[in-house]
């Protein structure tokens, strides 16, 4: 299908309150068109601002197929640059490390740590070339409430403006000083989409979560709030004695639920999108300072991550194999979905926007 006709079929749904078909879930060429579409153009959360602390720090991340390296600056500002020597293409690094130079393994060319060019052995015998000419493509980043976005797209629009409401709906939880304590690891055979869709609604805390979240926070309460922006929010209200908390979309792939109680717990699903029906999910928990060194309090809330979602999993694993079904259609969503149609409309409106 084309990117056209994608986004057709997505804005019917939303138009009718629909979930979205199968083929947007099965069909490999509508995730195709979502990478270079709305993946690849987008803002997207690698890091926290306290995780690559001291210049020399550095992390290799694969951002929807493009090879990216953060690195911690001599000036102590953090960049995003291409993460591929421009020799002959090797990665510069894996995984994360430290060091006051880049250098390729591949045929030592050495980068410092803004991404140009220290050396490069026996170039000076190729009459043709020019040190100096020589920098890694430098990437947009922005921190926004301590997240550190970036985008492989040089012409990203900024992103903090466009966000204006939801950082002062969030202004009172002090999100940018939040620090990361801990993260856990899932591998997660379902589409991209299928993990945004059960995150944004808590209309399953009946289903999954009945003996937990369906208590302290009961579905029928919940409700989309009026932000303007690349976002999509949704209100948990809670029983007496419990905390609220609300489940955030930024468009298209951050995912937060901050909780509005002593203290603030903020779970950040990171995922790593790599197959129309595969992705790597990163649980990161977000908290305080001061509460993030009292273990036991970061051991009881990660425990109570992982429970939910150890409950989620057979919800996402079983959608993946009922959107094979041929005889299935799209159902009409509940009031308490009304995020997932935010969400659809945005991606129409992505796949309809040729990629700059």
């Amino acid at each position: 299908m084309t990117p056209s006709e994608i986004a057709r079929i997505i804005a019917e749904a939303a138009a009718g309150g629909r979930a979205l078909p199968a083929e947007c879930y099965n069909d490999s060429s509508v995730f195709d068109a979502e990478r270079e579409r709305v993946l690849r153009p987008g803002w997207h959360a690698v890091a926290r601002w306290d995780e690559l602390p001291e210049p020399g720090d550095r992390r290799a991340i694969d951002l929807h197929g493009e090879p990216v390296l953060l690195v911690r600056g001599q000036d102590d500002v953090l960049r995003a640059m291409s993460g591929v020597c421009l020799h002959r293409a090797f990665p510069l690094v894996s995984g994360e490390g430290h060091g006051k130079d880049i250098v390729c393994p591949y045929h030592r060319w050495a980068y410092d740590l803004e991404g140009r060019l220290k050396g490069a052995p026996f170039m000076d015998e190729v009459p043709a070339f020019d040190r100096d000419t020589c920098r890694l493509p430098q990437l947009p980043l922005e921190i926004w409430e301590g997240f550190v976005m970036v985008s492989t797209n040089s012409a990203a629009e900024p992103l903090a403006p466009r966000l204006s409401a939801l950082s002062e709906l969030l202004a009172p939880l002090d999100l940018g000083k939040l620090v990361h304590v801990a993260a856990a690891d899932w591998d997660s055979p379902w589409n991209w989409k299928v993990m945004v869709e059960n995150f944004m609604e808590s209309y399953h805390h009946m289903g999954p979560h009945a003996a937990g979240l369906g208590k302290s926070h009961p579905p029928r309460g919940t409700h989309r709030l009026p932000i303007d922006g690349p976002c999509t929010v949704l209100e948990n209200p809670a029983v007496e004695g419990e905390d609220p908390f609300w489940v955030i979309q930024v468009f298209p792939t951050l995912l937060l639920a901050p909780s509005r109680g002593e203290p603030t717990v903020v779970p950040w699903y990171e995922m790593q999108i790599d197959r129309h029906d595969h992705l790597h999910l990163r649980i990161h928990l977000l908290m305080p300072e001061a509460f993030a060194k009292d273990a036991a309090t970061v051991e009881l809330v990660s425990d109570f991550l992982r429970q939910v979602h150890l409950e989620d999993i057979p919800v996402c694993e079983g959608v993946q194999r009922g959107i094979q079904s041929r005889i299935w259609r799209p159902g009409l969503l509940s009031r308490q979905e009304e995020t997932l149609s935010a969400f659809h409309r945005y991606l129409t409106e992505r796949l309809s926007t040729a990629p700059s």
